[in-house]
């Protein structure tokens, strides 16, 4: 034991600290940074030339034309925002968004088909689709917590990833002084969203309002440690969110098995159950709620709740024995 924890404060902020940020392993495939670096820009450049061909013509890219080329944000994004989107074009808008999923996939896949299921999953093609930001986010996750300005951009879903780790939060909260010195409190104006467009609230918007925020609670004390579990958790008591800004979440399919894995993908798209059911926008919740709990199911094989199947057929061993 070193001298810290001999210390007063260590016999206290070790074990809490243990309590709050145990060690979980989420990726299956570690690389070394320098090979993560190389896939990356190998991946980026890939998908950027293609993106050269993904034409953004209004019907696509709709979001790209009229808000992040022009560099014309609304007032809910932070402060640093146009700086950062003002660097994107188009085909490097994609190439980072799908060479950012790839890495995070190919960290985390447990199985091929796992891998594969994620890149059909609806946050994915919708963002794309859209030329939203939101791929972007995603990517920033890979590098936290230097990359944690980036990563607040769309802090919806990625601000509980913040939570994994002690060194996220310090980044989090240098991040955040940092820019309360220089902008002031600029996240008052976040809150503007609910009322800065005509329409007021969007259809698609599926947040729970205070409703989540119990239920938040209790699912984001059983994931510490896990960014994956973290932010599923998370978004229940998150203040806005639409279908797509769900993607930062899609990588995590890949650590499923692959029936579940398929599943997760197919259940991302029930939110389009909206054009025949009252509404439907809320089916979103059922692939979040898959997600946390085939997660939870493979960190607490031993929970009677999570994997009722399997206590059965341990009964039934015992019972035959």
């Amino acid at each position: 034991m070193d001298e810290k924890e001999n210390s007063f404060f260590g016999y206290i902020l070790t074990p809490l600290a243990r309590v709050l940020f145990p060690e979980q392993r989420i990726f299956k495939n570690d690389y070394p940074i320098y090979v993560q670096i190389g896939l990356l820009i190998i991946f980026s450049a890939i998908f950027s030339v293609l993106g050269n061909y993904f034409h953004a013509d209004g019907f696509i890219g709709f979001d790209w034309i009229h808000f992040f080329e022009p560099v014309d944000l609304p007032a809910f994004y932070p402060p640093w925002s146009e700086m950062l989107v003002s660097l994107l074009s188009w085909p490097l808008l994609i190439g980072v968004t799908l060479g950012g999923i790839s890495l995070a996939v190919l960290k985390r896949s447990i199985h091929p088909v796992s891998g594969i299921a994620a890149f059909f999953a609806l946050p994915l093609f919708w963002t794309l689709f859209l030329g939203q930001i939101d791929g972007i986010v995603t990517f920033a996750l890979l590098g936290l917590p230097w990359l944690t300005p980036i990563a607040l951009i769309k802090p919806q879903v990625t601000f509980f990833a913040f939570f994994a780790r002690r060194s996220y939060l310090l980044g989090l909260a240098i991040c955040l002084l940092a820019s309360f010195a220089i902008w002031g409190l600029w996240f008052i104006d976040m809150f503007s969203i609910w009322t800065i467009h005509e329409e007021g609230k969007y259809v698609n918007d599926i947040t729970l309002g205070f409703w989540g925020i119990p239920i938040s609670l209790v699912l984001l004390w059983f994931s510490r440690g896990d960014i994956d579990m973290l932010m599923a958790a998370g978004v229940f008591a998150t203040p806005y969110l639409l279908p797509y800004n769900l993607i930062p979440l899609v990588p995590a399919i890949s650590r499923l098995k692959p029936t579940s894995a398929i599943v997760a993908s197919l259940i991302s798209w029930t939110p389009f159950l909206a054009n025949w059911v009252e509404d439907g926008w809320y089916f979103g919740w059922c692939f979040v709620i898959w997600l946390w709990f085939q997660l939870a199911r493979d960190r607490y094989p031993d929970s009677k709740i999570l994997n009722i199947s399997l206590s059965k057929k341990e009964n039934k061993n015992s019972i035959s024995s």
